[in-house]
Formats: C-alpha cells, sequence, structure tokens
C-alpha cells in the first residue's frame, strides 16, 4: 500500500519550478523521453526523466496548468535514527515526522510549499474480515469500474441497483 505524507518545506524552489514547467512544456509540444533534449533547461537530468515521462506520455495533456518537481526515489537519502529526507541533486535536507515502518520512498513531489513523501507500507492483515461476516447477514455489492458512472451499487436481498453520478465522469477517473 502507499501512503502520501505531505510536509510543509519553507524553502524557495521557484527557479526549479519554473524550470520543470518548461520541461513540461517541451514534452507536451514535442512529446519527447529524452532528458538530452532539454538539458540546456539545466534541471538535473533525474528530475527531467521523470518529468518528460509524467507529460509526453499523456495524450490527453494540451497544456501545462500545475506543475510539481517529481523526484525518483534513487535520487532521495532516508536516515531513519534522525527522522531526515536528503535530495542530495537539490542540496535539500528537511525532518519528517510520520512514522519509519514504511519500506521505502517511493518518490517525492514538491510543490511551491509542501513536499509530497510516497511511501510504500505493508498491508495489513486480512484477519478482522471473519469478524464482519459474522455480524453481518446481508451483503451489498459496488462496482467502481463502470462506464459513465462514478459507482453502481446494488442490494441483492432487495434487487435494487443504484447508478450514482453518470454526469461526473471525472470524479470516477480520479
Amino acid at each position: 500500500m502507499i501512503l502520501t505524507y505531505k510536509i510543509l518545506h519553507n524553502k524557495d524552489f521557484s527557479r526549479e519550478l519554473s524550470k520543470v514547467r518548461k520541461i513540461a512544456e517541451y514534452a507536451i509540444k514535442h512529446r519527447t523521453f529524452s532528458s538530452k533534449d532539454v538539458k540546456h533547461i539545466g534541471l538535473k537530468s533525474a528530475i527531467a526523466n521523470q518529468i518528460l515521462k509524467k507529460y509526453g506520455r499523456n495524450k490527453k495533456a494540451k497544456a501545462v496548468s500545475n506543475v510539481k518537481m517529481t523526484i525518483p526515489n534513487q535520487s532521495i537519502n532516508i536516515d531513519r535514527d534522525n527522522k531526515t529526507i536528503t535530495i542530495p541533486c537539490l542540496k535539500y535536507s528537511t525532518h519528517y515526522s510520520f512514522p519509519t515502518d514504511f519500506e521505502k520512498v517511493n518518490q517525492i513531489e514538491i510543490g511551491e510549499q509542501f513536499l509530497y513523501v510516497s511511501v510504500s507500507v505493508e498491508e495489513p492483515p486480512n484477519n478482522y474480515l471473519p469478524c464482519i461476516l459474522n455480524v453481518t447477514n446481508k451483503f451489498i455489492g459496488v462496482d467502481l469500474n463502470t462506464t459513465g458512472h462514478i459507482a453502481v451499487v446494488s442490494n441483492p436481498d432487495t434487487g435494487k441497483v443504484w447508478k450514482l453520478e453518470k454526469a461526473a465522469e471525472h470524479i470516477h477517473k480520479k
């Protein structure tokens, strides 16, 4: 399971974020995946590759509105004893307060004010399921992968089916 923690960074990343925006606009315009093509912009290739992949592969993207700088896990150092995250390519270090029982840091996204740290944690065991099954004797089915709806819910006892929010396609995709 992946959890994302939000940390206030208190550093001005505006220069790096403007470079990220230029790379994202270049990726949308040229649909390129090589950091050699954007080397002249001056951002580290590990970060540039993440942005090129994100925006170059998205065929629906026509313009860049809100861009975050994505740091891959290879460019992140974690000190669990001191609870410190270091990003050497940006010469940035910060403390974190979330639990240290995560397996690894997947990536960090940097916005104007916050770091978004995505970590992998072990799935909790499903041993609570038999307790629920013993208490309840009715079930409701929910289908979240329906076309044109956010969800379809059905009750097998009554046979009733509810199709929720057909018009809100964008919420379904989220």
